[in-house]
C-alpha cells in the first residue's frame, strides 16, 4: 500500500468517526498539556450516546476545561483519572468526578500499564501531531513525555492533525504505520503568556545565579522564578540544556547567545527536553529547528542519563518545606494541587552530575485571607507538614534552597545544621516560632 493510500484509508472525515475506533473497557491515555487533542476530547460525550461502559480516561495536566469532566451522568461511560492536576482536574476532583493517579515521570507509563495488561485492557492514545511529511512521519509536537512509551507498547493511536502545531524532531516523529485513525482540523495551540516578574522574583533569581556558573547545564521549570532566573543568566557562557520542560525562557537563553549546549559532557550540539509550553513565538522557534531534540520522560528524566552531563544544575521550586528538608511540591493537606512531575528524578540527577546541583527556589511566604477576609501571611518553611500533605521529594535528596532572604545549602548537614540554615532564609516574622517550634519537637 503506498503512503497516499494509507493515508486515504486512515484519515476520518470527524473526531466522531476518529472516536469510534474505541471499545468497551479500553483505557484511553491524553497527550499532556498543549499537546492534548482538544477536538477529539470534545467529542467524547459521544461515547455516551454510542453507549460506550467501562473506560477510563487518563488526564495529564489538561489545560481545556470541557464541560463532560464535570458531567455526573458521564460516569458510567468515562472515569476520569489524572497523573498531574491542572485546574480542571482540581475542579472535577472536588466534584468527585476525577481521582489522582500518583506516579514519577519516568515511572508513570510503565506502572500503569502494567495495571491495565493485566486486566487484558487495551491501552489507547489520542495525540495531536503537526501533518505527515512525504516519508510517511508525522511529529506529535510538543510532547514526548509519556507518549513515545506508549505507542511503543502497543497502544492504539488516535490523532488530531493540525498544520498550526510545530513539527519538532527526536522521539516525537511518529509514522503512519503506527497510526490508527485521524481527523485534520484547523486548531491553533493553545499558549501560556510569558510572566510578568516582580522584585521579589528578581530578587530570588539573583540569588540563585550566584550558584549557576559559565558552562552549566541547565534544567528550569515554568514560572516567574525560573523566568527571572534565566533573565540572570543572560550574562553567562558556554550553557546548556537538558531540561524536561522547553519554554520561552530557555528559547530566550539560546537566541541572546548564552546557551551553546558546548560544555555539555552529553549529547553536545543540542538542546534536549520532553515538552514544551508557552508562547506563538516559541512554537514558530521549536517549528523544523533540529537544534531542539524531544526525548521520552524515560529519557529526558532518568536521574543517571541527567547525570550524564557536566555541572547540571536542576531548579525546581515547591508549595512548603519543612524544617529536616523535606518537599511539598504537590499538595497541601489533602488538597492534590499538581504532581510530583520530574521534580524528584532531576534533584537526584543533578547531585549525581559532575559538579552538579539541585536548587529549590520559593518565596518565603504566601498570602491567605482569614475569616474577616483579612490578607494573612504564612511562612512557607514550616516545622512539619499539615496531616495529609504528600511528600514529593525526600530530605535526603535535599542541596540548596533560596528564598528572597537568602541561600541555605543543606546538602550533608545534619537536622540541626538543617533548623539553623532554614530559619536563617524564613521571613523574618517567622524565624523565632520556627525556631520555638524546632526545640518543642528536639530538631535542635
Amino acid at each position: 500500500m503506498s503512503l497516499s493510500e494509507e493515508y486515504n484509508r486512515k484519515r476520518k472525515n470527524s473526531a466522531g468517526e476518529v472516536l469510534e475506533e474505541l471499545r468497551d473497557g479500553d483505557y484511553v491515555l491524553s497527550a499532556q498539556a498543549m499537546a492534548e487533542p482538544v477536538t477529539l476530547l470534545e467529542a467524547m460525550p459521544l461515547l455516551k450516546k454510542r453507549g460506550r461502559k467501562g473506560i477510563t480516561y487518563n488526564s495529564c495536566m489538561p489545560m481545556a476545561d470541557l464541560p463532560w469532566y464535570h458531567d455526573p451522568s458521564m460516569a458510567g461511560t468515562l472515569d476520569h483519572v489524572s497523573w498531574f492536576f491542572s485546574a480542571p482536574t482540581r475542579k472535577a476532583h472536588t466534584e468527585g468526578l476525577c481521582s489522582f493517579l500518583p506516579a514519577g515521570s519516568t515511572s508513570l507509563v510503565r506502572k500503569t500499564l502494567q495495571r491495565v495488561e493485566a486486566r487484558n485492557r487495551r491501552p489507547v492514545l489520542l495525540a495531536t501531531a503537526s501533518p505527515m511529511d512525504a516519508h510517511g512521519y508525522f511529529s506529535l509536537s510538543l510532547s514526548a513525555l509519556f507518549e513515545r512509551d506508549i505507542i511503543d507498547r502497543g497502544a492504539v493511536v488516535l490523532l488530531e492533525v493540525s498544520p498550526h502545531f510545530p513539527r519538532t524532531w527526536g522521539d516525537t516523529l511518529l509514522p503512519i504505520s503506527q497510526v490508527t485513525a485521524f481527523v485534520e482540523t484547523d486548531r491553533k495551540p493553545p499558549v501560556s503568556p510569558v510572566p510578568g516578574l516582580g522584585d521579589l522574583d528578581r530578587k530570588i533569581a539573583a540569588q540563585v545565579a550566584e550558584l549557576i556558573p559559565d558552562g552549566s547545564t541547565l534544567q528550569l521549570g515554568v514560572g516567574h522564578i525560573p523566568s527571572a532566573v534565566a533573565e540572570e543568566l543572560k550574562v553567562r557562557h558556554h550553557l546548556g540544556i537538558h531540561s524536561g520542560l522547553f519554554s520561552d525562557s530557555l528559547m530566550d537563553l539560546i537566541r541572546c547567545g548564552a546557551v551553546d549546549n558546548s560544555r555539555k559532557g552529553f549529547q553536545e550540539g543540542v538542546s534536549l527536553c520532553a515538552f514544551a509550553n508557552g508562547s506563538q513565538k516559541l512554537y514558530d522557534f521549536l517549528d523544523g529547528n533540529p537544534g531542539v531534540i524531544f526525548r521520552r520522560g524515560t529519557f529526558a528524566n532518568e536521574p543517571r542519563i541527567i547525570a550524564r552531563n557536566r555541572n547540571m544544575v536542576s531548579l525546581n521550586t515547591g508549595l512548603e518545606i519543612d524544617l529536616t528538608g523535606q518537599i511539598a511540591a504537590e499538595s497541601m493537606g489533602f488538597a492534590q494541587f499538581s504532581a510530583t512531575g520530574a521534580q524528584t528524578e532531576t534533584i537526584q540527577g543533578a547531585q549525581l552530575s559532575p559538579g552538579g546541583k539541585s536548587i529549590l527556589a520559593l518565596r518565603s511566604v504566601y498570602a491567605v485571607r482569614n475569616a474577616k477576609g483579612e490578607k494573612v501571611l504564612k511562612s512557607k518553611i514550616v516545622p512539619c507538614f499539615r496531616p495529609g500533605t504528600v511528600v514529593s521529594t525526600s530530605r535526603n535528596d535535599i542541596d540548596y534552597v533560596v528564598t528572597e532572604y537568602g541561600v541555605a545549602w543543606l546538602r550533608g548537614a545534619s537536622v540541626k545544621e538543617r533548623v539553623k540554615e532554614l530559619v536563617s532564609v524564613a521571613h523574618p516574622a517567622f524565624r523565632e516560632k520556627l525556631l520555638a517550634a524546632a526545640k518543642e519537637k528536639g530538631l535542635v
